[in-house]
């Protein structure tokens, strides 16, 4: 019994080969896959917001990177009924360490925070070449110039910026009211 177990394998085992070596030319190339690996998730980044003035829970809020003043006012449980509902864009994104003060009918934003005339206007001193290029005829050069001049010298006045020789007298007149010093 055992030689005929034994015998039955040899033949399996020939016929194996056999098989293979007909079909040796037809050989597909096994592809070895990977398992993907699970992405991880990155935390994503925060800012912090002080929501103050007539809502229900003013304070200091955690949100998240690229929210909006609506979120922010969301987390502080919504405007009062006292609240001014046409002084802020709700709308606006919000940046880390934004103070967003929700003022009552009458009231005027403070200055500095969200919404305020001061917040909306580009602030020389700390301003990248990108954001003062943004101004009507600042261009890459004069926006460079402007970024050297305040390294050594911070600007005390708007005025200096047309001064110190860094714009015209008519592109001054038209970013005047655009740029603030902070």
């Amino acid at each position: 019994m055992r030689r005929l177990i034994l015998l039955a394998i040899a033949l399996v085992a020939i016929a194996v080969v056999a098989v293979s070596r007909l079909h040796g030319g037809d050989a597909q190339a096994v592809a070895v896959v990977e398992d993907t690996p699970v992405p991880t998730h990155t935390p994503e980044p925060h800012v912090l917001v002080d929501v103050t003035g007539a809502v229900a829970h003013p304070g200091v809020y955690r949100l998240t990177a690229g929210s909006r003043v609506v979120d922010a006012l969301l987390a502080a449980g919504g405007m009062t009924g006292e609240a001014d509902l046409d002084a802020l864009n709700k709308a606006a994104p919000i940046h880390d360490g934004q103070r967003i003060y929700v003022p009552r009918p009458g009231e005027t934003i403070p200055a500095g925070s969200g919404g305020s005339d001061a917040q909306l206007k580009i602030d020389v001193n700390h301003a990248t070449a990108s954001e003062l290029e943004a101004l009507p005829g600042i261009g890459p050069t004069t926006a460079a110039r402007i970024v050297r001049s305040r390294g050594g010298h911070p600007f005390a006045r708007i005025e200096e910026l047309q001064t110190r020789g860094l714009v015209t007298a008519r592109v001054f007149a038209d970013i005047k009211d655009m740029v603030a010093i902070r």
